[in-house]
């Protein structure tokens, strides 16, 4: 196993916002260098499309399955249920639209505050844009949650958010993220906040891997909450080689550092309807 030089980053989008709104931490002091180059923003994924056609030219449409509509990028995305590593055959994530339809009641996560579906916390709503990615509603097993991402080409790094990991009386919600090997076995993992309660209601949880090398051929999500029935992955804005420049993306390895990579790596990559740090009161 190839240790990595930053190993597994993780960011806490509370901690963040709270050192924004104390003064702890201010926007002045991130440098026009540390952001994403163009290359980068090729290679980021937001499932909005460019006037809403995907990569494949394909338009991005409510409940679609999503398999190789970016493969142009070097990926696929399906669901390993049974933890092999290889996508499940039949199996696949789908495209779910923000807001609630009478038309379709299926969803990807719930908002307890506003008890409204697929609609993002206040001032949250630009990061998740119109479109985001979920697995499919459960059936006979949580297990087929298991986003799987699989990599063409090796990657020593990525990064992207999970959405609405809480709990409450059915449960507790917990995602541990598996960059896996060439022979698909476990090298490196990151571990979700436990949801236990509505903290991450809504929210974003942005997690990313740094590593020395480019040995990553694929990246699970294995749910290990306690839910049995009743949770799926929301998934969003996923940058598929994060580390690739590594002078322009810097490691995550402080707080500054942190804040330049999950903000303006992410929120600032939405492209419409996205708020400036002014209108999202972090100023």
């Amino acid at each position: 196993m190839v240790a990595s030089s930053a190993s597994a980053q993780s960011i806490d989008f509370e901690t963040i916002n709270e050192q924004l709104s104390d003064g702890s931490l201010n926007l002045d002091d991130i440098k026009s260098d540390n952001q994403l180059s163009s290359s980068d923003l090729e290679k980021f994924i937001n499932f909005e499309g460019i006037d809403g056609i995907l990569p494949d030219g394909s338009e991005a449409l409510d409940d679609m399955k999503i398999t190789d509509q970016f493969s142009s990028l070097g990926i696929t995305f399906g669901i390993d249920a049974n933890l092999d590593g290889i996508n499940d055959p039949g199996k696949s994530p789908v495209l779910e639209a923000v807001g609630y339809s009478k038309k379709d009641p299926k969803s990807g996560f719930a908002n307890g505050h506003l008890s409204k579906l697929d609609v993002a916390a206040p001032s949250f709503e630009s990061r998740l844009g119109s479109f985001f990615l979920r697995t499919d509603t459960p059936k006979k097993t949580i297990k087929e949650q298991n986003l799987l991402i699989t990599y063409n080409s090796p990657t020593s790094g990525a990064s992207g958010e999970i959405w609405d990991i809480d709990g409450g009386i059915r449960g507790t919600e917990q995602w541990r993220i598996e960059a896996l090997g060439q022979d698909l076995s476990v090298i490196d993992s990151i571990l979700s906040p436990l949801g236990t309660t509505l903290t991450l209601d809504a929210k974003p949880w942005l997690w990313s891997f740094d590593r020395d090398v480019a040995d990553i051929n694929a990246i699970r999500f294995n749910f290990v909450g306690t839910k049995k029935n009743v949770a799926g992955l929301a998934f969003d804005n996923f940058s598929v080689y994060s580390v690739e420049n590594s002078e322009k993306v810097p490691e995550p390895t402080s707080v500054l550092s942190l804040l330049t990579f999950g903000i303006f790596g992410t929120m600032l990559l939405k492209r419409k309807q996205r708020k400036t740090p002014k209108e999202l009161g972090i100023n």
